[in-house]
């Protein structure tokens, strides 16, 4: 990739080469890139992959905001899932409070299940956005990493995995000092697996589970 000096340094001339007026008038001239924006907030009361699109076309943000009202359809889920765009709900009660820390909560998704995304838009939907978020990640190595960081940044009190290759995720993700991983598959074990080895991630394999099943495994799990 070839580097540009910004136009208030001078510019060499390497290998006797001198820098024509035209290139320079074109370096000066040069439009420069659209600028990421933090994030897109969306309150339409239903939000489809089309209207996805259309916000998000020739533009970048770092996170998409959806009303908690707000229907998401099932091919707006396949659209971000498909785009790799990290999304959240969004309210003003979410915003943490000086005088309360908020207890954040994070779930990575590699199998995406209707199910799934059903119970954890349920979860967040309870919440208002306040305890729980999640991120539609493609492969295996990328929800180890992406749960390993953020346990070991203290990003978050726990993290739920939902991904079809559960056990190959906790054995890796257990390498890490800070990570207490454990396959889950019933949601009555959870508060012993949370007291006996202070368990801090969940790892679910979630094809052929039900809505109402994932959804109690994940309220059982975000109880402080």
């Amino acid at each position: 990739m070839t580097r540009i000096r910004p136009i208030s340094q001078p510019v060499r001339a390497d290998s006797g080469h001198q820098l024509s007026s035209n290139n320079a008038q074109t370096l000066r001239s040069a439009p420069l890139g659209p600028h990421p924006q933090a994030l897109l907030a969306i309150t339409d009361p239903v939000v489809t992959a089309d209207l996805l699109s259309q916000r998000l076309a020739g533009q970048s943000f770092s996170a998409v905001a959806i009303c908690p009202k707000s229907i998401i359809t099932p091919s707006a889920f396949d659209f971000l899932q498909t785009k790799k765009i990290f999304w959240h709900r969004n309210t003003a009660e979410a915003a943490p409070k000086a005088d309360k820390p908020m207890t954040r909560w994070k779930a990575f998704v590699v199998t995406a299940t209707s199910s799934v995304l059903q119970a954890i838009e349920h979860t967040e939907r309870q919440t208002f956005g306040k305890r729980w978020s999640h991120e539609l990640l493609g492969t295996a190595d990328e929800a180890v990493t992406a749960a390993t960081s953020a346990i070991n940044r203290g990003e978050t009190h726990g993290v739920a995995v939902f991904a079809d290759h559960a056990e190959l995720i906790a054995c890796r993700a257990n390498r890490s000092e800070r990570v207490n991983a454990a396959v889950v598959s019933d949601a009555q074990v959870l508060p012993a697996l949370k007291q006996y080895m202070q368990l801090n991630l969940m790892v679910v394999r979630p094809s052929g589970r039900s809505f109402f099943e994932l959804r109690n495994l994940l309220k059982e799990f975000g109880k402080s």
